[in-house]
This record gives C-alpha cells, sequence and structure tokens, in this order.
C-alpha cells in the first residue's frame, strides 16, 4: 500500500523561505571557522562547562588583545532580511569591547579572518558593523563602509549570559538595522547608505591597558530572499536611532 504523508492538512500557500543556519554552538554543530589573534594577547578558545555546553572565548581578560573569529560563507546573495543571534557574556568588564561585522564577501573573501584597527567598532571596507564598546561605559555604533552613527548606549550586566540580535532590512542600496542587547532595543531601523549583497559574518573582541572577558556561544543566522511586509521603510537620512544617553570613548 501506498500513502502520503502530509503533516500539515492546511499548508501556507506562501511559505516563509527563510534560510536558518547555526554558525556554532561550539560543541561541533554549525559551519566551520577561522580565528586570528592581532595583538599580544593569545588568541580565542573553545572552552568546555558553560550552561549548554562548550562556548568561545573571545577575549580572557589580558591586556593588549585584538581576537577575531570569521564565520565560512553560508551564500547570503540576494538577501532581503537577515538576523544574527547570539549569546554573550562579560565579566570584569573595563575595556574595550566587541563588534560584529556583515563582512563583503567581494572584497574580503568566504572565510579568512580579518584584522581592523578596532575591533570594538567593526569597521570594514564595504561592510556593515556594529561595535558594542565598554571603555567610559558602554556605548554602541553602527557602519556601512567604516561611516559610523552616534553612540546608542546599551547595558551588558557583569557575569551573565544575554542574548544579542541583529536584525537588517533591505532598504534600497542600504539597509535599515535594529540591534538589541538582553532583551533591550538599542537601534531600531537605523538607515544605512549601503549593506554588501554577499556577506559572512565576523566577531571581534579587543582590550588594551584595561582589559575583560568574553564569551560568546550559539551564533545563528536567519536570511530570506522575501521583503519584510512592514510598509514603507524610513528615508534614508531619517534618524531612528533609539537611545537614552550619549558618551564618548576611547581605548
Amino acid at each position: 500500500n501506498e500513502s502520503d504523508f502530509n503533516p500539515d492538512p492546511d499548508p501556507d500557500p506562501d511559505p516563509d523561505p527563510g534560510v536558518v543556519t547555526l554558525l556554532s554552538d561550539f560543541d561541533g554543530g554549525g559551519g566551520a571557522y577561522t580565528e586570528a589573534a592581532y595583538r599580544q594577547g593569545p588568541i580565542g578558545s573553545v572552552v568546555a562547562g558553560g550552561p549548554t555546553g562548550s562556548y568561545y572565548n573571545l577575549l580572557n581578560n589580558q591586556g593588549s588583545t585584538g581576537n577575531q573569529i570569521a564565520f565560512a560563507a553560508t551564500g547570503t546573495a540576494g538577501w532581503q532580511t537577515a538576523s544574527l543571534t547570539m549569546d554573550v557574556r562579560g565579566d570584569q568588564i573595563q575595556a574595550d569591547g566587541f563588534g560584529v561585522a556583515f563582512v563583503d564577501i567581494a572584497t574580503y573573501g568566504n572565510d579568512i579572518a580579518n584584522g581592523t584597527a578596532e575591533e570594538e567598532r567593526a569597521k570594514f571596507n564595504n561592510s556593515v558593523g556594529v561595535g558594542f564598546r565598554t571603555f567610559n561605559g558602554t556605548n554602541a555604533t553602527v557602519n556601512y563602509n567604516g561611516v559610523e552613527s552616534g553612540d546608542a548606549s546599551y547595558s551588558l550586566p557583569a557575569g551573565e549570559w544575554v542574548p544579542v540580535t541583529i536584525d537588517l532590512t533591505r532598504a534600497g542600496d542600504g539597509a535599515l538595522i535594529s540591534t538589541s542587547v538582553a532583551g533591550e532595543s538599542v537601534f531600531t531601523d537605523f538607515a544605512l547608505t549601503g549593506a554588501p549583497d554577499d556577506f559572512r559574518i565576523q566577531i571581534g573582541g579587543r582590550t588594551g591597558g584595561a582589559a575583560m572577558i568574553l564569551d560568546i556561544d550559539n551564533v545563528n543566522l536567519i536570511t530570506s530572499q522575501d521583503p519584510k511586509p512592514d510598509g514603507d521603510p524610513p528615508e534614508p537620512d531619517e534618524d531612528t536611532t533609539e537611545t537614552t544617553s550619549f558618551g564618548l570613548s576611547s581605548g
């Protein structure tokens, strides 16, 4: 006898084509990644014993450290929406912070852990970056091609695993970017003048004379080629930054 198995008797006629990619859970799940150390401190490492298994220690509280971890390309060309989620834990938080980059593959290649002048600002050519600084307060910025927004404050509770989410929505040649840390909005639909079509994810961290611990885990990327059905986006010069205070930072 033959039978057809249909788990959904009323399937969605227009299913969400989003692609969910586990970049790494550091327990063997996910794809390949490369690592690099660009300063005097030790390179990052996988550490056992986290709340959900192993995790990646990007900064280990030693000074003069600049580390990068780059996840291999996943095929994002033609994206309309993209969402990066991960868990982070900071402790003994002084300086300088961490950054997440949507790195342009045409400029930098598929999987090289490229260096940058300030890892906590995530500035790369033809790429989108979100920087989370921790020196002289916790302040975040977003940038495209190194052109940076103003500061927006955020909170990073010491010693706690918290979620970080970065959402991109294509808007013409640019993108709208939203970011949250520990469930609290940092940027909402901030208009960027550009965004790479085919990108990969790279995460960096830096310390200087002062230092900190920074761990990451459960790094996921969701992309879709369907536009987000939220109506008309803001104009490119519309400032939609959500912020409660501004600060200066140097490291």
